[in-house]
C-alpha cells in the first residue's frame, strides 16, 4: 500500500512541468519505453530507503529517482495496485513540479456517477500537472491543471474520481493538506529529469 503511495506522490509531484504560458500540450513528452530493469532500479531504492527509516545510526543519504524509473514503476510494478487500465505513461520532471501524461482506459462505471461516468469512461489521454515540495518529513503537493483529451476537466469530476478511486485506500486523503513523507524520507527536491531524496 506505502508502495503505492509513495509512487502516487512522486508521479503527482511530475505532474506540473509541461505547461507553457497556461497551455499543454501531449507531444512535448514525447514517446516512452518502459523496462524491468528501470521498475527494478526503483524498487531497489525504496527497499534501501525503507531498510533505513528504524535506525537510529543512520546517516544522511541522498538517491535520485529517475523519469523512466518511475514510468517503468507505474506500469511493471504497479500494474496489480491500479484500479484502471493505464496504456502508457510518460512522465516529466522540471525543478519543482512534475507532470504525468498518462493514457488510461476507464470502465462505464468508473466513478459511480451517471454524468461523470459518460464524461470519463472509455480510453483517454489523461494530462496531471502540479508542484510538488517535500521537506522535515512533510510534503505539499498543488494540483495545477488536469485535462483529459487536451481539454480542461472541471473541480468536480476531478473529486469524483479521487472519492471513487483514492479515498477508499487512503480516505484522509486531501490534496489541499500537506502529508508525512513515507519511510523516514526527510525531502525531495524535484529538478530536471530526477527527483532527489534526502533520508
Amino acid at each position: 500500500m506505502k508502495k503505492a503511495a509513495f509512487a502516487a506522490v512522486l508521479i503527482s509531484s511530475f505532474v506540473a512541468i509541461c505547461s507553457q504560458s497556461g497551455s499543454i500540450h501531449a507531444a512535448a513528452f514525447g514517446p516512452t519505453v518502459q523496462s524491468a530493469a528501470s521498475a527494478s532500479s526503483l524498487q531497489t531504492k525504496i527497499d534501501k530507503i525503507k531498510k533505513t527509516q528504524n535506525d537510529k545510526t543512520h546517516q544522511t543519504e541522498r538517491l535520485d529517482v529517475n523519469e523512466k524509473e518511475l514510468e517503468s514503476y507505474v506500469m511493471i510494478s504497479m500494474k496489480k495496485d491500479i484500479s484502471v487500465k493505464v496504456e502508457s505513461i510518460r512522465v516529466l520532471l522540471t525543478p519543482g513540479t512534475i507532470a504525468a501524461d498518462s493514457r488510461l482506459t476507464l470502465p462505464p462505471d468508473a466513478t459511480g456517477n451517471y454524468i461523470v461516468d459518460l464524461l470519463v469512461s472509455g480510453t483517454h489521454s489523461i494530462l496531471i500537472k502540479g508542484k510538488i515540495r517535500g521537506s522535515k518529513g512533510m510534503g505539499k503537493f498543488d494540483l495545477q491543471d488536469v485535462r483529459v483529451d487536451g481539454l480542461p476537466v472541471p473541480n468536480i469530476v476531478i473529486d469524483a474520481l479521487i472519492k471513487h478511486y483514492v479515498k477508499p485506500k487512503y480516505p484522509n486523503v486531501d490534496l489541499k493538506e500537506p502529508f508525512d513523507l513515507p519511510w523516514g524520507i526527510d525531502e525531495i527536491a524535484v529538478n530536471t529529469g530526477k527527483a532527489t531524496i534526502t533520508y
